[in-house]
């Protein structure tokens, strides 16, 4: 057996070696999640010894994450708009720039009616969930076609208390009509693809891949649902931030108005937002 202490020092210099970024930070999260410690260092923790069953589990778990295999879905948890949402293999990873998309539609209804919202390719539901917690009396609806993301959307919503309403299909076959479309889809291109780092490769191509030019969902979306959006309201997309002026052109070539190109908190290109009018 050895000290708490003993071991983050080993993992780290081992996640250090193979070249994961904010190591310390990682084995923290791991010690944090997987055996109930305070976040390092602290002197009283850190003297404490690992008993045998919590030394075979945190070093098994450093040994996915050395292969490149992601955080996330080690602990099987990660924080979005500070509500926990569970993940897994066959899931996107909710990424803190996609809590921009949120926050732009909370602002937009923030003096509104509580909308009635669609959320497309939904997979965790971290975003439909977060509008409808943030935004009293909202109706929000999550589309999810995958067996594995849609089954991680189902354990979401149970765990915030059924707030969005979920159904499993194709988000671009459209029906009824909301005040607000908001998606987070595919957007990698096909060269991108081939070039994705290690941790993203072990996440779902289906939640990755947005055709050879990364634009297939915009593309479909926006011209699928135009009639299903009320006039007045918002269409919100995620975006790569290389494709802003496109997406802008698709919209506006779809009959949307005022598209606009936000960037996120790295001054990068990161949300495109339009209304019908």
């Amino acid at each position: 057996m050895m000290k708490v202490r003993e071991a983050f020092e080993k993992i780290e210099k081992r996640f250090i070696e193979a070249g994961v970024d904010s190591p310390a930070f990682e084995v923290s999260v791991l010690m944090e999640d997987l055996l109930g410690l305070p976040k390092m260092p602290e002197v009283s923790a850190a003297e404490k010894m690992l008993d045998e069953e919590q030394e075979k589990l945190i070093f098994a778990a450093a040994k996915k994450r050395e292969s490149g295999y992601p955080l996330q879905y080690i602990i099987g948890n990660w924080e979005f708009f500070g509500r926990k949402f569970f993940v897994g293999k066959g899931v996107l990873i909710p990424r803190p720039e996609t809590e921009l998309l949120c926050e732009l539609v909370l602002r937009y209804y923030s003096r509104s009616m509580p909308p009635k919202v669609i959320d497309l390719c939904s997979g965790t539901g971290c975003i439909a969930i977060t509008i409808a917690k943030e935004l009293p009396g909202s109706e929000v609806t999550a589309v999810e076609l995958y067996e594995k993301a849609f089954e991680h959307l189902e354990r979401n919503n149970a765990l915030h208390g059924n707030c969005v309403s979920t159904i499993n299909g194709d988000a671009l076959v459209p029906f009824g009509k909301f005040d607000c479309i908001v998606s987070n889809p595919p957007y990698i291109t096909g060269n991108e693809m081939k070039e994705l780092q290690t941790e993203v490769t072990f996440e779902p191509e289906t939640a990755l891949y947005g055709g050879e030019d990364g634009l297939y969902f915009y593309r479909e979306i926006s011209k699928n649902w135009f009639e299903h959006l009320n006039d007045g309201g918002m269409i919100a997309f995620e975006i790569g931030d290389t494709q802003g002026e496109e997406v802008v052109s698709i919209l506006t070539g779809n009959g949307y108005k005022n598209a606009a190109v936000m960037k996120d908190y790295e001054g990068r290109d990161r949300v495109v937002t339009a209304v019908k009018m």
